[in-house]
């Protein structure tokens, strides 16, 4: 596996690992107040356009990362509008 694909995958695997602390947190508390939900908007724009570059230059860990943290964000922005709606 060449270099800059080795850092390619460590690198998706931790920016993808930073969401899992936060989406366990606010599962356990139901506390999303804290959430910036522009934070999370920009996010899935910011992970989109990588998402969009990656598949145009065929980067599959960048593809993985992208895919993964626009899930999580969603997932997060859902959680968080229907948690704060019915609070």
């Amino acid at each position: 596996m060449p270099t800059e694909e080795l850092f390619g995958w460590i690198a998706s695997v931790l920016t993808t690992l930073i969401f899992i602390p936060q989406i366990i947190k606010a599962l356990k508390t139901r506390l999303t107040s804290d959430i910036s939900m522009l934070m999370m908007i920009i996010a899935v724009l910011g992970n989109a356009a990588w998402l969009v570059h990656a598949s145009i230059t065929e980067n599959t860990p960048l593809i993985v990362c992208a895919s993964l943290i626009i899930i999580m964000s969603v997932f997060l922005i859902v959680f968080k509008f229907n948690n704060e709606r019915y609070n």
